[in-house]
């Protein structure tokens, strides 16, 4: 009576107490008369028809294996005396989609025999979690691959923005000159700024044509000076700086405003 619960536990205790009163009643001293006790009170009044319209609304659950139905199936059919082939259209009844499709398009038909239609679930059933096996470490080994992938272009990513981020922080010298043009140049770049000559007026040595006066083709000739240059170490045959010969004309020679230059510069030799 330990295993019992609910109103039949509180049946039993009401047998129990009269035992104290002095009244005693049978079944506590007879196993088979307990069992009666208990089947008369709390058991089902009629066991076959509660067995028939159980298997009537048994439905395999799509998420279940073929085992979880047999075991219901069995216990409730072996309460009913029904023929083998209404068994067999029962518990076809009872069957989910993903095995009544393949029964339905069976080669060889539809079974009529219970034994049949068993032996050709219990099979049915196998190749389908066999498959659904298959398919679970296919998106297993999909989903672990896009997650490696995923990974390594996070990984490029982040290694791409570190180094941006480093080129930033630390620009090149060209990038700081051509971002910020307002900058100074450097001593080594900049340009040197040639020194102001100043003019020489040698208005009073050239003539109108732009050569020497007859004046001052005299005073290179008596002071032996070049009367390209204005040098006096050398004649005018010699001369480095002379870049054309000019038949001479009146004193013989003509010379530029920058030679005259470079020789009024010079004292005369005497």
């Amino acid at each position: 009576m330990t295993y019992l619960t609910g109103v039949a536990q509180d049946w039993f205790e009401v047998g129990l107490n009269q035992e104290n009163q002095g009244t005693l009643q049978d079944w506590l001293s007879d196993w088979n008369l307990f069992v009666d006790e208990l089947r008369r009170h709390f058991g089902l009044s009629d066991p076959v028809g509660e067995a028939a319209n159980m298997l009537d609304n048994l439905r395999m659950k799509p998420g279940d294996k073929i085992s979880t139905y047999n075991v219901d199936f069995m216990c409730y059919a072996s309460q009913l005396g029904w023929r083998n082939s209404v068994l067999c259209h029962r518990y076809y009844q009872g069957l989910p989609n993903r095995i009544q499709d393949p029964i339905s398009t069976w080669e060889q038909g539809k079974p009529t025999s219970f034994q049949d239609m068993y032996a050709l679930v219990m099979t049915i059933d196998h190749h389908y979690w066999e498959r659904d096996r298959e398919r679970h470490c296919a998106r297993q080994a999909e989903k672990e691959a896009l997650e490696s992938h995923s990974w390594k272009q996070g990984k490029a990513s982040t290694s791409g923005s570190v180094t941006a981020s480093q080129s930033k922080a630390n620009p090149s010298p060209a990038a700081l000159s051509t971002k910020n043009p307002s900058s100074k140049p450097s001593l080594s770049s900049a340009p040197k700024k040639q020194p102001n000559t100043p003019r020489v007026d040698l208005s009073s040595k050239l003539a109108s044509n732009g050569k020497l006066t007859s004046d001052e083709c005299k005073k290179h000739l008596e002071n032996n000076l070049c009367l390209y240059c204005g040098a006096g170490d050398h004649k005018l045959d010699s001369c480095p700086k002379k870049q054309t010969m000019v038949s001479p004309k009146g004193c013989g020679a003509s010379a530029t405003a920058d030679t005259l230059a470079a020789a009024s510069e010079k004292p005369l030799e005497k």
